[in-house]
């Protein structure tokens, strides 16, 4: 979109329990369906930790056969999970994706120590069924697909990179076998207000580069007072990834896209195509400000920050090598 010139308490995550194996056995004890039941409330959505690496359970996509992974915890649908009986008894359950309503299992429910694990349809496998064990701090999460030494759960190799898929492998205390329950929470959808953690009083907003560079509109930070016309609206278009449409009474709407070239390439504009516009991934974070979030262009896995971390009004939002620093840090909070 090309324009000629003219004039809540923060989200974030929540622990489901401090004491994490506790937590864990009490959602297990309180949920009694079967798989093929309906959904159960929000409340009972959860997301599994790998203890080692601080990093959640998740299928990638709904796709049938779908690799289980470990990813940064980001509020994203994908890495919910919802615990259910299983119809094999024993103490049992099936662990449900909340996004594809598929069943974490192991594949072809071998007794193979390295088998992968998988997303499948929920069914009487036993590979589809797990026991729960206390151990080290979390649990131990043990599919039913052998009798004799039980095996568990891991992250291969008790790896801490983004990505490292599931096994099946032996209980050997590993620290990649360790899990507890948390409940990482998105950003609030629909209207919303963007400040940078770096200057909160500010919000994302319509301006225009500093230098004269482009005569175009641009996302820059300005006072929350006025930064409405545009309104900003937040779509999720897929797990965890996001569009972020600007409303304008004159304009229409516009979603942000980043510019990987011309004069201010890295500066955000708005779009009427918003169909081919930047995909943004929206993560919560703790550090450096408590209740913000961390906005990664998808595309690239950079991260958007204020230029030259600069915290007056007009500074603009630029895509950028992500660091620790607070001026890559934002909130999102309901319009």
């Amino acid at each position: 979109m090309r324009r000629p010139g003219h004039g809540r308490t923060h989200a974030g995550r929540t622990h489901a329990a401090l004491l994490a194996v506790l937590a864990l056995l009490l959602t297990l004890t309180a949920t009694q369906e079967t798989a093929s039941a309906a959904s159960p409330s929000a409340a009972d959505d959860i997301n599994i930790v790998a203890t080692h690496s601080g990093m959640c359970l998740e299928a990638a996509t709904a796709a049938e056969g779908e690799v289980i992974t470990q990813r940064g915890c980001a509020g994203r649908k994908n890495a919910l999970w919802t615990l259910k009986s299983s119809a094999l008894g024993g103490a049992s359950y099936q662990i449900v994706n909340v996004y594809s309503g598929k069943c974490i299992a192991v594949e072809n429910s071998s007794p193979a120590v390295g088998a992968l694990v998988r997303q499948q349809t929920c069914g009487n496998q036993p590979g589809a069924s797990f026991t729960f064990t206390e151990a080290d701090g979390g649990v131990w999460i043990r599919p039913r697909t052998v009798s004799a030494s039980p095996l568990c759960l891991e992250v291969t190799g008790s790896s801490t990179a983004d990505g490292a898929q599931l096994r099946q492998w032996g209980c050997e205390r590993q620290s990649g076998s360790v899990f507890t329950q948390e409940r990482y929470q998105g950003p609030a959808l629909g209207w919303a207000k963007i400040r940078p953690a770096s200057a909160p009083s500010l919000c994302v907003t319509e301006g225009r580069d500093r230098k004269g560079l482009y005569r175009s509109a641009v996302a820059v930070q300005r006072p929350c007072a006025q930064a409405v016309p545009p309104r900003t609206y937040l779509e999720e278009v897929g797990a965890g990834r996001y569009r972020i449409q600007w409303h304008h009474p004159e304009f229409g709407i516009g979603c942000l896209t980043v510019m990987d070239g011309g004069p201010v390439p890295g500066m955000l504009e708005p779009w009427d195509a918003c169909s081919v516009a930047t995909v943004f991934q929206i993560e919560p974070v703790e550090t450096p400000a408590p209740g913000g979030f961390r906005i990664r262009d998808a595309g690239t896995g950079q991260c958007l920050g204020m230029a030259d971390g600069g915290t007056a009004e007009g500074v603009e939002v630029m895509r950028q090598t992500c660091t620790s620093a607070l001026s890559q840090e934002f909130f999102v909070d309901p319009e």
